[in-house]
């Protein structure tokens, strides 16, 4: 019976998208053979974005997003924001935490939180696919000290895209709730129970290193792809359009000095780029979603960015020389991100607390 099950389940794979994947393989090996160097450089790039970028801006916040849902921290969020979930996005309280998170963590930290709902039993699969939608966000620490201060020499230009971005992330969030009602709580038997603070630390942590791995590789291997795209696209213009929308750091860094408005790059950070789509997806094994809808969602995303930072650039105009060409790609280093070190503080409260308690339940 297991058989059948997975038989049916199983996708079907044509012949055509066998000998597409074929093909590109091919191609790829040929091009790393043809052009060794231009793989390295490509390659130290990506590594140097992770090292200066990713896993400091990133990293603290995986862990923390994990941690408060699998502690039973997140349960504390039900009774101040709950209320609010339930009636405008028609969730469960539990789900504050990890949309909260989602927009202060970065990317793959919303899509991890969900998933760390959905196994914890506080959510059924509709209500994931749903948050799904709306709660894939750059983190503040990306958007306005790597973009706003570190591309654009401005951090008036980065809270303008954070702020269209949040806007972006709740008016989604909006249209995701549906007509129909259904059940904002789940079954109480299929929840998992509450693990000690101790535990859930070492279980969040090592989580986050797994996830930080994969993510850290497909950052690495788009960079490849975009140094291989180089060669053929000699168009500083082209090129650059085409490395947002493929990775989102790279893209913004070479948007930067071809001297574009503002909402173009609202528009890439709301898309986030197949790099991080690819993030997201390897983090998503227990949750499937249709990749139709998620990347319309994500196209949709990048579109209500661009219009709202449109609009907030009429309201509150940035002075034309952001947006002037630069010789060189700035060097960007976050490591000492506030946000980040504000996260890290309030893990540490919530193991003080959640362990004394323990400690006290079990004398």
């Amino acid at each position: 019976m297991n058989v059948d099950i997975q038989k049916r389940t199983s996708p079907k794979i044509s012949r055509t998208s066998v000998f597409l994947v074929i093909l590109g393989s091919v191609f790829f090996g040929v091009l790393l053979c043809i052009y060794p160097l231009e793989a390295a450089n490509g390659a130290a790039n990506g590594l140097g974005c992770c090292l200066n970028i990713l896993i400091p801006s990133l990293f603290p916040f995986m862990v923390l997003s994990v941690f408060v849902i699998q502690s039973g921290a997140a349960n504390y969020l039900d009774r101040p924001l709950g209320p609010f979930c339930r009636l405008i996005f028609r969730l469960p309280g539990s789900s504050a935490a990890a949309i909260f998170m989602s927009m202060i963590g970065g990317y793959p930290v919303g899509a991890r939180c969900v998933s760390a709902l959905l196994d914890q039993g506080e959510i059924s699969l509709q209500q994931a696919r749903r948050m799904l939608c709306f709660c894939i966000n750059a983190g503040p620490a990306f958007v306005i000290t790597a973009v706003g201060a570190g591309y654009l020499h401005s951090i008036q230009s980065g809270v303008i895209l954070l702020i269209s971005q949040l806007a972006a992330c709740l008016l989604l969030g909006l249209f995701c709730r549906g007509r129909k009602k259904e059940s904002i709580q789940p079954r109480s038997t299929s929840r998992k129970p509450v693990a000690a603070p101790g535990q859930a630390l070492i279980h969040s942590t090592a989580d986050a290193a797994r996830s930080m791995c994969s993510m850290c590789c497909f950052v690495i291997l788009f960079a490849v792809l975009i140094s291989f795209l180089e060669i053929f696209i000699q168009n500083p213009a082209i090129s650059a359009w085409a490395a947002a929308f493929l990775e989102v750091t790279n893209g913004c860094a070479k948007l930067s000095q071809i001297g574009i408005p503002l909402w173009i790059f609202a528009f890439f950070i709301g898309w986030g780029g197949l790099c991080v789509h690819f993030q997201i997806l390897s983090l998503l094994r227990n949750l499937p979603m249709p990749l139709g809808k998620f990347f319309l969602f994500r196209f949709l995303h990048g579109v209500l960015c661009a219009a709202i930072a449109f609009f907030l650039c009429k309201i509150w105009p940035v002075s034309s020389e952001t947006f002037s060409n630069v010789s060189t790609t700035p060097m960007i280093h976050v490591p000492d991100s506030p946000a980040a070190a504000v996260c890290l503080i309030v893990l540490c409260i919530i193991f003080l607390v959640g362990y004394s308690k323990h400690k006290a339940s079990l004398k």
